[in-house]
């Protein structure tokens, strides 16, 4: 065989050995910039990206077993796509409900403070019950809710999270939900009357008494 021929033949191999390695060594990096089917977080640091579930605790001897019936249910988590990953930007809030259902007293106020907050009026209208008894004599039911709904909408914006939160008992489907509103620098104590209705709770009452 002519030694033109050889090498040339030998030169072919080695681009063809050349282009292979080349391959192999660009497929890991398309790989981490979104060319695979997994995503991977950019942003190491963030706490929950290494969270466990911890050991389920255990009721010890002797004492009784807790009440689940109004056992707060974890809602699903929606990742909010970030520059092409699937990282959690923020996590979903355990207590205020998505809809217009909120299964425990607890949401109740959790939706009612965050959607005043957001001046979401209608959001918080919605939390009131058809029964609900205005808190003054002077105006009827309606027209408060209209006043509270002008309020949100236009007046001074509270914390999204109230402080204190307490819950008492008043019957099996009657709750008794004490708290603290702050608007700035403001602070308002109230008491929300609510009760079950299906399988949402609704405000029937409203107290305000301005904390010292």
């Amino acid at each position: 065989m002519p030694r033109s021929v050889s090498f040339t033949t030998a030169m072919t191999s080695t681009c063809r050995m050349n282009k292979i390695l080349y391959c192999a060594l660009l497929l890991p990096l398309l790989t981490a910039c979104g060319g695979g089917k997994e995503v991977v977080c950019s942003e190491k640091n963030e706490p929950y990206l290494t969270s466990r579930n911890n050991v389920q605790l255990k009721v010890p001897d002797g004492m009784t077993q807790p009440n689940r019936s109004e056992a707060l249910a974890i809602p699903e988590s929606k990742p909010v796509t970030r520059k092409g990953t699937a990282c959690l930007d923020e996590p979903p809030s355990y207590f205020r409900s998505a809809g217009t259902t909120a299964r425990s007293p607890e949401e109740v106020v959790a939706s009612w403070a965050q959607a005043w907050a957001n001046r979401e009026a209608d959001a918080v209208v919605a939390l009131y019950s058809s029964t609900f008894t205005a808190p003054t004599d002077s105006a009827g039911s309606a027209a408060w809710l209209e006043q509270r709904r002008e309020q949100v909408a236009t007046g001074p914006v509270p914390d999204s999270v109230v402080e204190g939160l307490r819950v008492e008992p008043a019957g099996d489907d009657r709750r008794i939900v004490q708290f603290v509103q702050k608007f700035g620098t403001n602070s308002l104590r109230k008491e929300l009357t609510l009760v079950r209705e299906g399988a949402s709770w609704r405000i029937v009452a409203e107290k305000v008494a301005e904390v010292k």
